[in-house]
């Protein structure tokens, strides 16, 4: 026998090439198995009673044995379109993206106690438009399709008595009845409601132009804004400093997690 065969069989006979064999083999087993293997989605009863307290807590009620399954299959369905999203690199979605933001910063919100009268009303000085009732204004109108079929000294006559023409078309209330500024902007234009609030009560003013036509105005009654009684808007106001407090403190914590990047704007765009 050779030297070199007797080598060999000696070397066939070390532990160490035996167990660095093995240990090859199970890491191509393993990699194989985990390449072909499908990945589980377990479901725990733990889960499936969590699914029904949400269904309980809108519905009023306990889901049934065939609801039950249904919400089951559902999260499923759902779950199952979350991994084949993600493996497709759909987290790199605005949407998806957007989701997770609002998800975490839920997560971050703190627990606020309710405000005092006090913070309430410094608040809505800091914010009055949301707490005000805003202009009203009723008036008097003559109106015009167009310019061109308006009589020579409309505005004398009108001053002077005549009784106020009214155009056909346009099929508007004569005269218009106490409305709140938002709508007459909404109805007439901006800047037709701006000067009928500019103009002078009792007195015909005009030619304005409006969306609708051409229109001689005066004004019977103008109510100016005025504050909302705190009783009338105390839900929507507790509401609206909450959510102030909450995104005050939620930036804070996202302006220290600012710190861990290394952020680049465009020109023209400050820091936040």
């Amino acid at each position: 026998m050779t030297p070199s065969g007797s080598w060999i069989r000696s070397l066939f006979r070390e532990p160490l090439l035996h167990f660095t064999v093995v240990a090859a083999l199970l890491v191509a087993g393993h990699r194989l198995y985990s390449a072909h293997a499908k990945p589980e989605v377990k479901v725990s009863t733990e889960w499936v009673d969590s699914l029904a307290r949400d269904f309980e807590l809108k519905a009023g009620r306990a889901p049934d044995t065939a609801e039950r399954t249904g919400l089951v299959h559902g999260w499923l369905e759902n779950e199952i379109l979350a991994r084949e999203a993600l493996k497709e690199g759909r987290a790199d979605d605005p949407r998806v993206r957007s989701l997770l933001a609002a998800v975490y910063r839920e997560e971050l919100e703190p627990v606020i106690a309710d405000p005092s009268d006090a913070d309430l009303e410094a608040f809505r000085k800091q914010h009055p438009e949301p707490f005000h009732y805003p202009a009203q204004v009723s008036f008097e109108q003559a109106t015009f399709a167009t310019a061109a079929e308006i009589p020579a000294d409309m505005l004398e006559k009108l001053r002077a008595g005549t009784p106020s023409p009214q155009s056909p078309e346009l099929r508007l209330p004569n005269p218009m009845p106490l409305t709140w500024l938002p709508q007459l902007e909404k109805t007439f234009g901006a800047e037709f409601a701006a000067a009928v609030v500019a103009a002078k009560p009792g007195e015909w003013t005009g030619p304005l132009t409006s969306s609708r036509g051409v229109h001689f105005i005066k004004v019977i009654r103008y109510e100016a804004p005025r504050e909302m009684p705190i009783e009338d808007v105390r839900p929507a106001l507790v509401a609206k400093w909450l959510e102030a407090q909450r995104n005050t403190a939620v930036s804070a914590k996202v302006a220290e997690m600012r710190a861990n990047y290394r952020i680049e704007l465009p020109p023209g765009i400050p820091a936040p």
